[in-house]
């Protein structure tokens, strides 16, 4: 799917594609859908952690967690000056369940995941 407007994530065409429709989609639907919003940011989150995990070579399954994950990478890049991106892996994780269990969400919560993001 292409982008028909420029978006504050057009960067991530040349890394992948569906990284840019994930991200674009949560613009597109900010407004008139804040929760759709937060899901499509919580997916964009989801599938650059599969992609950073492949590129690390960490084995994973459709039964791995996003959270496991998250953790797992972190923890064998032994790297402690990686723990703000580790906690905003984590942030998209939390806040996209919520958006999804909770059918709701705030215009600020899906901004927030879009900065974080």
């Amino acid at each position: 799917m292409e982008n028909s407007y420029p978006s504050n994530f057009d960067f991530l065409q040349e890394h992948n594609p569906i990284f840019l429709q994930l991200a674009s989609s949560a613009e597109r639907y900010f407004v008139s859908d804040p929760n759709t919003s937060l899901m499509k940011i919580r997916q964009l989150g989801e599938a650059l952690i599969k992609d950073l995990a492949s590129r690390l070579n960490i084995q994973f399954n459709e039964r791995t967690t996003q959270k496991e994950l998250i953790n797992q990478i972190f923890n064998e890049t032994k790297n402690t000056e990686l723990g703000a991106i580790k906690n905003s892996f984590h942030l998209l994780r939390q806040t996209g369940n919520l958006a999804v269990h909770q059918f709701t969400t705030r215009h600020l919560d899906a901004l927030k995941g879009m900065m974080t993001a």
